[in-house]
Protein backbone atom coordinates (compact mmCIF):
# COMPACT_ATOMS: atom_id res chain seq x y z
CA UNK A 1 0.00 0.00 0.00
CA UNK A 2 1.49 3.06 -0.89
CA UNK A 3 0.37 6.83 1.28
CA UNK A 4 0.49 10.23 -0.50
CA UNK A 5 1.45 12.63 2.73
CA UNK A 6 0.52 16.19 2.64
CA UNK A 7 0.48 18.45 5.68
CA UNK A 8 0.53 22.39 7.08
CA UNK A 9 -0.88 24.06 3.61
CA UNK A 10 -2.76 27.06 5.51
CA UNK A 11 -4.59 27.85 2.84
CA UNK A 12 -6.27 31.19 3.57
CA UNK A 13 -2.59 32.47 4.36
CA UNK A 14 -1.99 36.19 3.78
CA UNK A 15 1.18 38.70 4.15
CA UNK A 16 2.72 41.60 2.58
CA UNK A 17 0.02 44.08 0.72
CA UNK A 18 1.23 42.53 -2.86
CA UNK A 19 -2.14 41.41 -5.15
CA UNK A 20 -1.53 39.55 -8.26
CA UNK A 21 -3.56 40.01 -11.52
CA UNK A 22 -6.62 38.58 -10.29
CA UNK A 23 -6.94 41.08 -7.00
CA UNK A 24 -5.95 38.18 -5.05
CA UNK A 25 -2.96 38.78 -2.27
CA UNK A 26 -0.19 37.33 -3.99
CA UNK A 27 1.25 35.00 -0.58
CA UNK A 28 -2.57 33.35 -0.65
CA UNK A 29 -2.11 32.40 -4.34
CA UNK A 30 1.36 31.22 -3.92
CA UNK A 31 -0.42 28.62 -1.16
CA UNK A 32 -3.13 28.05 -3.19
CA UNK A 33 -0.45 27.15 -6.44
CA UNK A 34 1.60 25.14 -3.90
CA UNK A 35 -0.98 23.17 -2.70
CA UNK A 36 -2.54 22.16 -6.35
CA UNK A 37 0.60 21.16 -7.39
CA UNK A 38 1.22 19.09 -4.30
CA UNK A 39 -2.28 17.33 -5.43
CA UNK A 40 -1.82 16.87 -9.03
CA UNK A 41 1.80 15.04 -8.23
CA UNK A 42 0.30 12.79 -5.57
CA UNK A 43 -2.36 12.39 -8.41
CA UNK A 44 0.67 11.42 -10.51
CA UNK A 45 1.69 9.10 -8.16
CA UNK A 46 -1.60 6.92 -7.81
CA UNK A 47 -1.12 5.99 -4.03
CA UNK A 48 -3.88 4.35 -2.47
CA UNK A 49 -4.24 6.32 -0.18
CA UNK A 50 -3.98 10.22 0.55
CA UNK A 51 -3.10 11.82 4.14
CA UNK A 52 -4.04 15.66 5.05
CA UNK A 53 -2.22 15.89 8.90
CA UNK A 54 -3.69 18.87 9.96
CA UNK A 55 -3.88 22.80 9.14
CA UNK A 56 -4.75 22.69 5.79
CA UNK A 57 -6.44 26.20 6.61
CA UNK A 58 -4.60 28.74 8.00
CA UNK A 59 -7.59 30.45 10.30
CA UNK A 60 -11.30 28.68 11.70
CA UNK A 61 -12.59 30.72 8.94
CA UNK A 62 -10.48 31.34 5.78
CA UNK A 63 -11.62 33.52 3.03
CA UNK A 64 -13.85 32.41 0.61
CA UNK A 65 -11.63 32.68 -1.85
CA UNK A 66 -9.54 29.81 -0.27
CA UNK A 67 -12.47 27.37 0.96
CA UNK A 68 -13.73 27.59 -2.70
CA UNK A 69 -10.56 26.59 -4.37
CA UNK A 70 -9.81 24.01 -1.73
CA UNK A 71 -13.47 22.37 -2.17
CA UNK A 72 -12.91 22.40 -6.29
CA UNK A 73 -9.43 21.25 -6.03
CA UNK A 74 -10.14 18.28 -3.71
CA UNK A 75 -13.79 17.28 -5.57
CA UNK A 76 -11.67 17.34 -8.92
CA UNK A 77 -9.13 15.25 -7.27
CA UNK A 78 -11.52 12.58 -5.95
CA UNK A 79 -13.55 12.39 -9.37
CA UNK A 80 -10.39 11.45 -10.64
CA UNK A 81 -9.44 8.71 -8.05
CA UNK A 82 -12.93 7.69 -8.27
CA UNK A 83 -13.64 8.18 -4.56
CA UNK A 84 -10.77 6.65 -3.29
CA UNK A 85 -9.74 7.22 0.31
CA UNK A 86 -8.48 10.10 1.38
CA UNK A 87 -7.99 11.09 5.11
CA UNK A 88 -7.54 14.73 7.17
CA UNK A 89 -7.21 15.67 10.98
CA UNK A 90 -7.48 18.84 12.00
CA UNK A 91 -4.68 21.07 13.07
CA UNK A 92 -4.44 23.93 15.43
CA UNK A 93 -5.09 26.63 12.86
CA UNK A 94 -8.07 25.35 11.64
CA UNK A 95 -10.03 24.66 14.77
CA UNK A 96 -11.80 26.54 17.36
CA UNK A 97 -11.70 27.27 20.62
CA UNK A 98 -14.75 26.52 21.48
CA UNK A 99 -15.91 22.54 20.27
CA UNK A 100 -19.48 23.42 19.46
CA UNK A 101 -18.41 26.54 16.97
CA UNK A 102 -18.17 23.47 14.66
CA UNK A 103 -14.89 22.83 12.01
CA UNK A 104 -14.75 24.08 8.23
CA UNK A 105 -13.22 20.73 7.38
CA UNK A 106 -16.71 19.26 7.80
CA UNK A 107 -17.88 20.89 4.48
CA UNK A 108 -15.06 18.76 3.11
CA UNK A 109 -16.58 15.48 4.12
CA UNK A 110 -19.01 15.54 1.40
CA UNK A 111 -16.78 14.89 -1.04
CA UNK A 112 -16.72 11.18 -1.93
CA UNK A 113 -13.90 9.22 0.02
CA UNK A 114 -13.00 12.39 1.96
CA UNK A 115 -13.43 11.64 5.83
CA UNK A 116 -12.44 13.93 8.40
CA UNK A 117 -11.40 13.95 11.92
CA UNK A 118 -11.49 17.18 13.64
CA UNK A 119 -12.95 16.99 17.35
CA UNK A 120 -11.53 13.57 19.31
CA UNK A 121 -9.54 10.70 18.51
CA UNK A 122 -11.28 8.45 16.42
CA UNK A 123 -10.24 5.37 14.44
CA UNK A 124 -11.05 4.89 11.18
CA UNK A 125 -11.49 1.66 9.51
CA UNK A 126 -10.57 1.66 5.59
CA UNK A 127 -11.46 -2.22 4.80
CA UNK A 128 -11.05 -2.14 1.09
CA UNK A 129 -7.17 -1.50 2.09
CA UNK A 130 -7.10 -3.59 4.95
CA UNK A 131 -6.24 -0.72 7.13
CA UNK A 132 -6.72 1.06 10.77
CA UNK A 133 -6.22 4.43 10.92
CA UNK A 134 -6.25 6.09 14.25
CA UNK A 135 -6.71 10.26 14.32
CA UNK A 136 -5.47 12.20 16.36
CA UNK A 137 -6.41 16.29 15.54
CA UNK A 138 -4.83 19.01 17.15
CA UNK A 139 -7.95 19.19 19.96
CA UNK A 140 -7.41 15.56 20.61
CA UNK A 141 -3.87 15.33 21.88
CA UNK A 142 -4.93 16.39 25.21
CA UNK A 143 -6.54 12.84 25.18
CA UNK A 144 -3.71 11.25 24.99
CA UNK A 145 -2.69 10.81 28.91
CA UNK A 146 -5.79 8.86 28.94
CA UNK A 147 -5.50 6.84 26.03
CA UNK A 148 -3.92 3.64 25.81
CA UNK A 149 -2.53 3.67 21.66
CA UNK A 150 -2.73 0.11 20.36
CA UNK A 151 -2.94 -1.09 16.66
CA UNK A 152 -6.09 -2.99 15.82
CA UNK A 153 -4.92 -6.54 14.96
CA UNK A 154 -8.48 -6.91 12.58
CA UNK A 155 -6.36 -5.32 10.00
CA UNK A 156 -3.08 -5.56 7.71
CA UNK A 157 -1.97 -1.86 8.15
CA UNK A 158 -2.30 0.24 10.84
CA UNK A 159 -1.70 3.99 10.47
CA UNK A 160 -1.31 6.42 13.06
CA UNK A 161 -2.30 10.62 11.80
CA UNK A 162 -1.12 13.15 14.66
CA UNK A 163 -1.01 16.89 14.32
CA UNK A 164 1.14 18.01 17.15
CA UNK A 165 4.94 18.49 18.23
CA UNK A 166 6.92 15.72 19.91
CA UNK A 167 9.62 16.26 21.79
CA UNK A 168 12.85 16.69 20.76
CA UNK A 169 11.40 18.41 17.28
CA UNK A 170 12.32 22.11 18.57
CA UNK A 171 13.23 23.41 21.84
CA UNK A 172 11.13 26.37 21.22
CA UNK A 173 7.42 24.85 21.53
CA UNK A 174 4.96 27.05 22.75
CA UNK A 175 3.12 24.63 24.49
CA UNK A 176 4.12 20.81 26.29
CA UNK A 177 5.46 18.32 24.05
CA UNK A 178 4.18 14.92 23.10
CA UNK A 179 5.99 11.91 24.41
CA UNK A 180 7.83 10.57 21.88
CA UNK A 181 7.61 7.38 23.39
CA UNK A 182 3.47 7.28 23.36
CA UNK A 183 3.62 8.04 19.66
CA UNK A 184 6.39 6.72 18.02
CA UNK A 185 5.99 2.97 17.85
CA UNK A 186 7.25 -0.04 15.82
CA UNK A 187 3.91 -1.46 15.64
CA UNK A 188 2.26 1.41 13.54
CA UNK A 189 3.41 0.62 10.11
CA UNK A 190 3.20 4.44 9.22
CA UNK A 191 3.20 7.48 11.66
CA UNK A 192 1.95 10.53 9.57
CA UNK A 193 2.79 13.80 11.68
CA UNK A 194 1.69 17.28 11.25
CA UNK A 195 2.15 20.75 12.91
CA UNK A 196 5.77 20.91 12.08
CA UNK A 197 6.65 22.70 9.03
CA UNK A 198 9.80 21.34 8.12
CA UNK A 199 10.30 17.59 6.78
CA UNK A 200 11.49 16.11 9.50
CA UNK A 201 11.82 12.16 9.46
CA UNK A 202 11.65 10.82 13.37
CA UNK A 203 11.99 7.35 12.72
CA UNK A 204 11.82 5.18 9.27
CA UNK A 205 7.94 4.89 10.04
CA UNK A 206 7.38 8.33 11.62
CA UNK A 207 7.26 11.34 9.14
CA UNK A 208 6.63 15.34 9.50
CA UNK A 209 6.10 16.05 6.20
CA UNK A 210 6.45 19.71 6.51
CA UNK A 211 4.68 22.23 4.85
CA UNK A 212 3.96 23.18 1.26
CA UNK A 213 4.48 26.74 1.41
CA UNK A 214 6.73 29.36 3.77
CA UNK A 215 3.91 29.89 6.07
CA UNK A 216 5.18 29.82 9.74
CA UNK A 217 5.28 32.88 12.01
CA UNK A 218 9.52 32.76 11.10
CA UNK A 219 10.12 31.99 7.73
CA UNK A 220 13.58 33.47 8.01
CA UNK A 221 14.51 30.15 10.04
CA UNK A 222 13.10 27.87 6.88
CA UNK A 223 15.04 29.81 4.35
CA UNK A 224 16.52 27.58 1.87
CA UNK A 225 15.09 24.32 3.35
CA UNK A 226 12.71 22.15 0.74
CA UNK A 227 8.80 22.29 0.92
CA UNK A 228 6.77 19.48 -0.42
CA UNK A 229 5.35 15.88 0.58
CA UNK A 230 5.84 12.75 1.25
CA UNK A 231 5.58 9.40 -0.66
CA UNK A 232 5.58 6.43 1.47
CA UNK A 233 5.23 2.33 0.84
CA UNK A 234 3.63 0.79 3.76
CA UNK A 235 4.96 -2.69 3.01
CA UNK A 236 8.69 -1.46 2.59
CA UNK A 237 8.67 1.30 5.22
CA UNK A 238 10.43 3.06 2.65
CA UNK A 239 9.28 6.39 1.88
CA UNK A 240 10.49 9.58 -1.12
CA UNK A 241 9.99 13.23 0.02
CA UNK A 242 8.89 15.50 -2.89
CA UNK A 243 9.85 18.67 -3.07
CA UNK A 244 7.64 21.20 -4.53
CA UNK A 245 8.19 24.47 -6.26
CA UNK A 246 7.59 27.58 -3.48
CA UNK A 247 8.08 31.14 -3.79
CA UNK A 248 12.14 31.50 -2.96
CA UNK A 249 12.99 32.83 0.46
CA UNK A 250 16.20 34.19 1.27
CA UNK A 251 18.07 35.33 4.22
CA UNK A 252 20.84 37.32 3.55
CA UNK A 253 24.06 37.11 5.29
CA UNK A 254 24.19 39.68 8.19
CA UNK A 255 26.14 42.90 7.84
CA UNK A 256 28.23 44.18 10.74
CA UNK A 257 28.55 47.96 10.08
CA UNK A 258 30.76 48.10 12.95
CA UNK A 259 33.78 49.44 11.40
CA UNK A 260 31.98 50.35 7.75
CA UNK A 261 31.27 54.07 5.94
CA UNK A 262 27.99 54.54 4.83
CA UNK A 263 28.87 53.98 1.63
CA UNK A 264 30.78 51.04 2.23
CA UNK A 265 27.53 49.57 3.73
CA UNK A 266 25.34 50.54 0.85
CA UNK A 267 27.46 48.79 -1.61
CA UNK A 268 27.24 45.66 0.90
CA UNK A 269 23.47 46.20 0.98
CA UNK A 270 23.44 46.24 -3.11
CA UNK A 271 26.57 43.49 -3.51
CA UNK A 272 24.36 41.13 -1.38
CA UNK A 273 21.09 41.54 -3.20
CA UNK A 274 22.43 41.13 -6.40
CA UNK A 275 24.30 38.02 -5.75
CA UNK A 276 20.51 36.73 -4.66
CA UNK A 277 19.92 34.42 -7.99
CA UNK A 278 16.46 34.99 -8.41
CA UNK A 279 15.61 38.68 -6.11
CA UNK A 280 12.97 39.34 -8.36
CA UNK A 281 9.92 38.13 -6.94
CA UNK A 282 11.35 36.76 -3.93
CA UNK A 283 11.02 37.51 -0.32
CA UNK A 284 14.08 38.49 1.29
CA UNK A 285 15.96 39.50 4.38
CA UNK A 286 19.22 41.45 4.60
CA UNK A 287 20.17 42.34 8.94
CA UNK A 288 22.48 44.93 9.46
CA UNK A 289 23.97 44.63 12.70
CA UNK A 290 25.63 47.83 15.44
CA UNK A 291 24.31 50.76 13.29
CA UNK A 292 24.69 54.18 14.70
CA UNK A 293 21.22 55.70 14.84
CA UNK A 294 22.95 58.72 13.24
CA UNK A 295 23.74 56.46 10.09
CA UNK A 296 20.39 55.07 9.40
CA UNK A 297 18.79 58.22 7.45
CA UNK A 298 21.95 58.03 5.15
CA UNK A 299 21.36 54.48 3.79
CA UNK A 300 20.59 54.92 0.18
CA UNK A 301 16.88 55.51 -0.34
CA UNK A 302 16.85 54.84 -3.77
CA UNK A 303 18.79 51.68 -3.58
CA UNK A 304 15.95 50.41 -1.01
CA UNK A 305 13.20 51.41 -2.99
CA UNK A 306 14.81 49.60 -6.33
CA UNK A 307 14.90 46.47 -4.38
CA UNK A 308 11.80 46.65 -2.92
CA UNK A 309 10.01 47.06 -5.93
CA UNK A 310 12.06 43.84 -6.97
CA UNK A 311 11.40 41.72 -4.63
CA UNK A 312 7.95 40.78 -3.34
CA UNK A 313 8.95 41.48 0.34
CA UNK A 314 12.54 43.24 1.05
CA UNK A 315 13.14 43.78 4.49
CA UNK A 316 16.30 45.20 5.69
CA UNK A 317 16.31 44.76 9.17
CA UNK A 318 18.83 47.51 11.09
CA UNK A 319 19.75 46.90 14.26
CA UNK A 320 21.65 49.66 16.75
CA UNK A 321 24.43 48.65 18.90
CA UNK A 322 23.89 46.84 22.36
CA UNK A 323 24.05 49.16 25.08
CA UNK A 324 27.16 47.58 26.36
CA UNK A 325 28.80 48.38 22.84
CA UNK A 326 32.37 50.25 23.18
CA UNK A 327 35.31 51.41 20.83
CA UNK A 328 37.79 48.37 20.66
CA UNK A 329 35.66 45.68 22.14
CA UNK A 330 35.96 42.44 20.70
CA UNK A 331 34.13 40.75 18.49
CA UNK A 332 33.62 37.89 20.64
CA UNK A 333 32.71 39.24 23.35
CA UNK A 334 28.99 38.30 24.56
CA UNK A 335 27.00 41.15 26.95
CA UNK A 336 25.10 40.79 29.47
CA UNK A 337 22.07 43.63 28.29
CA UNK A 338 19.97 42.10 26.60
CA UNK A 339 21.27 38.14 25.36
CA UNK A 340 22.12 39.47 21.90
CA UNK A 341 25.37 38.01 20.54
CA UNK A 342 27.91 39.82 18.20
CA UNK A 343 27.81 38.38 14.69
CA UNK A 344 31.16 36.55 15.10
CA UNK A 345 32.74 34.64 12.12
CA UNK A 346 31.49 31.52 13.51
CA UNK A 347 28.05 32.76 13.01
CA UNK A 348 28.47 33.96 9.53
CA UNK A 349 30.00 30.81 8.63
CA UNK A 350 26.96 29.23 9.76
CA UNK A 351 24.22 31.23 7.83
CA UNK A 352 26.37 30.97 4.63
CA UNK A 353 26.75 27.15 5.25
CA UNK A 354 23.38 26.88 5.95
CA UNK A 355 21.92 28.12 2.35
CA UNK A 356 24.96 27.05 0.53
CA UNK A 357 24.05 24.39 -2.40
CA UNK A 358 26.46 21.24 -1.56
CA UNK A 359 26.13 18.11 -3.77
CA UNK A 360 23.34 14.91 -2.72
CA UNK A 361 26.44 13.11 -1.16
CA UNK A 362 27.71 15.57 1.51
CA UNK A 363 26.20 15.95 4.81
CA UNK A 364 25.15 19.42 5.71
CA UNK A 365 25.50 19.44 9.55
CA UNK A 366 29.32 17.65 8.69
CA UNK A 367 30.29 20.37 6.57
CA UNK A 368 29.17 23.09 8.48
CA UNK A 369 30.72 21.58 11.86
CA UNK A 370 33.92 21.23 10.29
CA UNK A 371 33.81 24.64 9.23
CA UNK A 372 33.17 25.90 12.61
CA UNK A 373 35.91 23.53 13.71
CA UNK A 374 38.96 25.00 11.37
CA UNK A 375 37.48 28.46 12.70
CA UNK A 376 37.67 28.07 16.36
CA UNK A 377 39.78 25.13 16.54
CA UNK A 378 36.42 23.24 18.19
CA UNK A 379 36.58 19.55 18.29
CA UNK A 380 33.82 18.19 16.14
CA UNK A 381 33.02 14.51 14.75
CA UNK A 382 32.88 14.17 11.14
CA UNK A 383 31.88 11.47 8.90
CA UNK A 384 34.49 9.35 7.49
Amino acid sequence: MRVAHISDVHLGYRAYSRTNEYGVNQREWDVLVAFRAALRDAMKAEPDLILITGDLFHAVRPPNSSLIAAYRYLTDLQNQRKGAPLVMIAGNHETPRIAESGCILALLAHIPGVQVVYDQITQLEIAALNACLLCIPSRGVGELEQRILAPNPNYRWNLLLLHGLLEGVTPFALERPIDQQKIVRDECDYIALGDWNLYTPIAPNALYAGATEFTSTNIWDEAGKPKGWILYDVSTRSHEFHPLRTRPVYDLTPIDAQELTVAELNTLIEERANAVPHLDGAIVRQRVYNLLPELRSQIDGELLRELKIRALHYQLDLRAPRVSFRAGQSSGEVADTDGETRLTLADEWQLFAQQYPLPADLEREAFVALGIHYLEGEPTETAS
